[in-house]
């Protein structure tokens, strides 16, 4: 596995991917740009090709684009929906730009449209929007929690949307605390071993393109997103164990996702995935 942890913004690319070098980290995710915000802001591409350049300099790869939050492309608002779709648009560029394979997404909410209109919504949506998409950045549908109106909480509705496509057209990243708080116990070996049995059974492992390894705060099953540090809350130490030691592709990406990110808890989670099994 390639350990990775999404990087600060404050204190600048450079600085930062050199931070995540020294510290041992093998990969990275990033904003393109405001999370919060509808406007990407401009690109500089020289810049963006000296990000892009030390990013294979020291041998962080894959640099992950992660989507911004406001992305909801099953929003039953018309205007909502069509801000997201041009805001997916200007992020699979940036990723293109700085060399990114992968774009995550959260799949998005139905905003009481109802699981199925908001599946279908989201289907059509990617499907006018592909083609359009840069070759060689693919996009990544995230599980999530399910709190709200929101989709992807469960591995049948993920399906639904992959199958849509030829196979290889999107992928899966896996966020373990999403998984947790969805009701899928990875809380033990057995729990693992079943979890991942059902991801093969509807999605299918060859399509599980990234891991994002965070602990949780919230009860199994209570479709709350909430991070925690590597074995300081409901998965623990014993989870983590069982799932780095599955037989992962050597090159396959694992993200920290927790809490104080760009502080001494990335060293600290990071030493911890190691001491629990993972190569990094």
């Amino acid at each position: 596995m390639r350990f990775g942890v999404h990087m600060a913004q404050k204190g600048g690319f450079a600085a930062n991917l050199r931070r995540l070098k020294e510290m041992g980290f093998r990969s990275a995710q990033i904003f393109p740009g405001n999370p919060t915000a509808w406007k990407m802001g401009a690109a500089h591409p020289r810049e963006l090709e000296r990000r892009r350049a030390l990013a294979e300099e020291l041998e962080i790869r894959p640099l992950v684009i992660h989507c911004p939050y406001l992305i909801n492309l099953a929003s039953p608002n018309p205007d909502f929906h069509e801000r997201s779709r041009e805001l997916l648009r200007q992020t699979m560029e940036r990723a293109a730009l700085y060399g990114s394979p992968y774009v995550v997404l959260h799949t998005g909410n139905h905003g009481g449209a109802g699981i199925e209109a908001g599946l279908e919504l989201l289907v059509e949506t990617i499907a006018g929007e592909l083609p359009r998409w840069p070759a060689g950045v693919k996009l990544l549908l995230e599980n999530t929690a399910g709190s709200g109106t929101a989709l992807g909480s469960r591995f049948e509705e993920l399906a639904r949307v992959l199958k849509a496509f030829p196979p290889g057209a999107l992928g899966v990243c896996f966020d373990t605390a999403h998984a947790w708080g969805a009701g899928y116990d990875l809380g033990s070996a057995r729990g693992v071993e079943q979890t991942l049995e059902q991801f093969e059974k509807h999605i299918g492992l060859e399509h599980l393109c990234l891991l994002h390894l965070n602990d949780a705060k919230a009860g199994l099953g209570s479709r709350v997103d909430r991070h925690e540090h590597i074995g300081c809350g409901g998965i623990g130490r014993e989870g983590f164990r069982a799932l780095l030691n599955q037989d992962w592709p050597e090159d396959m990406p694992a993200i920290l996702e927790t809490p104080e990110m760009g502080g001494p808890w990335d060293r600290r989670n990071l030493e911890m995935l190691v001491e629990l099994g993972g190569v990094g």
